[in-house]
């Protein structure tokens, strides 16, 4: 790999569309390391010392251990978290997606953020010998979405889902499963998933046009990994190897060095992978209904029938 560039497959969209199932399929694959959600980094991983994938604390793992005394350990630790509240917000996106590379040292948290996180990426492909960070942070105005990054050759995929579906997901009760304290994901009613769904893929379909991309359904992934598997390596320009870990409808997973994302990130082994339709059945019509008419504008665009 080379010393000086690397590349990224961020994971774009709203979260309970499959993106921490995807990325740890892509864990998998040879040349391909996933961190998970990588902007969980500062504040899970280090501040907090939350489990990594690997089972131990973020501080612990070897594997995290080395990254980041290969990226400069002072640097890794230099309060990125609060570069990070200040650059990642909903009100700087229009700031964001004017900012060009040459433009960064106008804003100094920008600068000094960017050049952390191109610190840590290129690290982490030293240090395990990876080609491609899958970094599933999902958040379309992230940095390294906009190719803010220096030293970043980024590959956009977009994690599309039915809005109802994730919906139902985001009303159900989680348990986090990467720390000791009884804790459980935050659950939300249905008009607020479905805006933010609809507000994220609008964002993401703008960061496309600017840089291109490819669209990933949730359902496609669920019926048939092994395909998309293939046109993602594709996509970057790698290839998939054999995919010996998956058999039909399951999936033999080697635990990721993931520092963030749903629960399912701490889960190995084998993992059966077949779509999730429950929320045809089970989701109260009130919800449903709310989601459908908040979500009509891209229900067709994204090839969801109105009437599921």
């Amino acid at each position: 790999m080379s010393e000086t560039r690397v590349k990224v497959l961020f994971l774009a969209g709203k979260g309970r569309s499959g993106g921490t199932l995807l990325a740890g399929l892509l864990g998998q694959l040879p040349g391909f390391f996933s961190v998970g959600e990588l902007n969980r980094l500062w504040d899970w991983g280090l501040d907090q010392n939350y489990q990594c994938g690997c089972g131990a604390p973020v501080r612990d793992c070897e594997t995290w251990t080395a990254i980041l005394a290969d990226a400069d350990r002072g640097l890794a630790e230099a309060r990125v978290d609060r570069l990070q509240a200040t650059v990642v917000r909903w009100p700087n996106l229009p700031r964001l997606f004017l900012t060009r590379p040459s433009d960064r040292t106008h804003w100094r948290a920008l600068e000094e953020y960017t050049n952390a996180s191109s610190a840590v990426y290129r690290s982490i492909g030293r240090v395990t010998g990876a080609r491609v960070v899958v970094d599933s942070s999902r958040l379309p105005f992230e940095p390294v979405a906009l190719g803010l990054v220096p030293d970043v050759d980024v590959y956009i995929a977009q994690l599309v889902r039915d809005p109802r579906a994730v919906v139902y997901s985001w009303k159900r009760s989680k348990p986090m499963t990467d720390r000791d304290a009884d804790e459980y994901m935050p659950r939300y009613g249905a008009a607020f998933s479905t805006t933010s769904w609809t507000a994220r893929n609008l964002v993401v379909e703008a960061v496309r046009r600017r840089s291109g991309g490819l669209t990933v359904q949730y359902d496609a992934l669920a019926r048939d990994p092994a395909a998309v598997l293939r046109d993602l390596a594709r996509f970057v320009g790698e290839s998939a190897g054999d995919l010996a870990f998956l058999t039909s409808g399951n999936a033999m997973l080697a635990p990721t060095h993931s520092v963030g994302g749903n629960p399912v990130r701490m889960t190995s082994g084998s993992v059966a992978i077949a779509p999730d339709e429950e929320w045809k059945r089970a989701m109260p019509a009130r919800d449903r209904f709310v989601s459908t008419i908040l979500a009509l504008p891209l229900l067709h665009r994204y090839g969801f029938p109105v009437r599921a």
